[in-house]
Formats: C-alpha cells, structure tokens, sequence
C-alpha cells in the first residue's frame, strides 16, 4: 500500500473545502450520455457531477449519500492537485468537522460514515482506490485559527464566530483554550440572509438575482442592473443580520466590546465591511482563509500521529 496521505475536509453546507480546493455543496446523479465528460466520478455503479445547486441542509449529514460522494470529490482534487501517484491503493487519513454543538451528536456516526473499507471510484477517467482508515471529527471554527494561535492565546476571553451557509457556531476562548461554558450554534447562516435579500428585492422589483449574482453584488459593490439597483438593500439587509446575530450573543452574556470577537467563515470574509463598521464591537479579528479549516484539520491530524 502506498504512503498514507493526509486529507482535510471542511463539508460545508455551502461549500466544501479542502486545503487547496472550494466547491459548491452540490451534486446530481447524471445519465451515462455524460459519463465520459470531464469531472464526472463514477461510483458503485453512478455517475456524479459538481452543480452550482447546494443540497438541502442537514444537520445530520450521515443521513445522505450525497456528503460522502462530495467528499470523494474533496479527495480526487487534493490527490490531483497534490500530483498523488494512484496507481496503487492509497491510504488516506481523514480529517473532517462539524460544528461545536454537534459534536456529541453527530461525533461517532461521522466517523463511521467515512469508514468503508476500500473505496474505489472513477474521477476524470482515472481509476482510483482509497482505504480510509484512521477519521478524527475535529471542532469547526477552532480548527480555523490554529496558524493564529500564537496570536489568540494572547486574548483573555475571545469567541470564535464562524458564519457559515445555514449555522453561525460560536464557541469560547480563554487564552486560546475551549472553554464549555458557551458552545452555540445559531440558526443565522448567510444563506438565511441571501433568502431575506432576494424577498427584499423580489417584493420590490418582482423579480430577483439568483444567490451568485447577490454574492458578486455583496463583494464588488456594484448594482446588476441600471433598472433594478439593489446595494442600498443589501447593504439595509446585511447590516439587520449581523446586528441580530450580535444581539442574539449579547442575550447569552457575550459583548463583544468588551472580549475579542474572531470571526472566520465564507460568511465572515463577505461581511467584513459591516463587521468592521458595526457599534455593536470593538476591534474583530478576522480570520479569511477560505481553507483554513481544512488545513487545521491537516495540521492537527498530523500533530496526533506524531505523538503516536
């Protein structure tokens, strides 16, 4: 067997992650007319291509097919990107999260999940056979923050705030260290945000973008149309929902005025502006590597297997 590789996967609601590679949540089934094509993977049987659609959210995500044929994809880029020699099996070690809250959950049917043996698939026409042996489901979000550290451990009390597509988990700091007084995932994703942008618009216009375009719009602050401009709503919008998620803190003790807020995420990176200029805290600390999560996991899997 080959050298075992380590892999980090961050299953996003809205994206997955890995420490090189982004991609939307979202797959179809296609017929054998495409099977041939580029990016097609071929497993038991099926061919599956990336779509621009997300799946629907689930908190459990051990109940869908659909993660873990996402998260072949996750590994058939890395290898690729990583120029992975596959013509043998290759044993991978599998880092992957969920949030805070749902560790106690959701922890060991995550990692069972994952846990099948030898797995072969077809990506771009290559044959590959994985065996997935050791899976560590690790905390979102702390994860993010470990090329930080040296940084965060400065910090007397700190949250990490990780705005995701449909939860924004937050989870407490003293001096870098977890601490189980406050552990939350709120139901404040910056898809709930997007959906209240598109009825804004919708209820104006009677029409409305679709999600990417609203993101673009939110990045570049540029309108999509002379005939229906749509920052001063997005701006009204984003500024509205970070401030709910603000006071939905400050209803279980945490002002962040007065401790450190670290914010990480997609959700993050596009909010920056209205997080900076938000009265409702004082200097946030922004963690925007898309792939940082992934690359935690990495880290931390081989921080375990060098003390083994």
């Amino acid at each position: 067997m080959a050298e075992e590789v380590i892999i980090g996967v961050d299953t996003g609601n809205r994206c997955i992650k890995t420490a090189n590679n982004v991609f939307v949540s979202g797959v179809k089934e296609s017929d054998n007319e495409v099977a041939l094509q580029d990016g097609v993977l071929t497993y038991n049987g099926k061919h599956y291509m990336l779509s621009q659609n997300r799946i629907s959210y689930l908190q459990d995500k051990t109940q869908s097919e659909e993660y873990f044929i996402l998260t072949l994809f996750a590994i058939a880029k890395e290898f690729k990107t990583r120029n992975i020699d596959m013509s043998r099996v290759i044993s991978v070690s599998l880092g992957v999260g969920l949030p805070p809250s749902h560790l106690p959950l959701y922890k060991h049917k995550f990692e069972k999940y994952f846990k099948r043996g030898i797995v072969s698939f077809v990506y771009d026409k290559k044959k590959i056979q994985i065996a997935i042996g050791q899976v560590v489901v690790f905390a979102q979000g702390y994860a993010a923050i470990y090329k930080d550290f040296a940084d965060i451990k400065e910090f007397a009390r700190s949250y990490i705030i990780d705005i995701g597509g449909y939860t924004t988990d937050v989870l407490s700091l003293s001096y870098g260290k977890i601490e189980p007084d406050f552990c939350q995932s709120l139901d404040m994703g910056l898809i709930k945000l997007y959906n209240q942008i598109t009825w804004e618009i919708q209820k104006k216009y009677g029409r409305a973008p679709n999600e990417s375009q609203i993101d673009n719009a939110m990045e570049k602050g540029i309108e999509i149309s002379e005939l229906m401009p749509i920052l001063a709503i997005i701006n009204s919008e984003a500024e509205k929902y970070l401030n709910d998620i603000l006071r939905h803190l400050n209803e279980y003790g945490i002002d962040l005025m007065f401790s450190k807020g670290i914010f990480t995420g997609g959700g993050a990176e596009r909010l920056k502006k209205w997080i900076e200029s938000s009265a409702l805290l004082q200097s946030p600390y922004f963690i925007l590597n898309v792939y940082a999560n992934a690359q935690g996991y990495e880290a931390f899997l081989r921080t375990i297997q060098n003390r083994l």
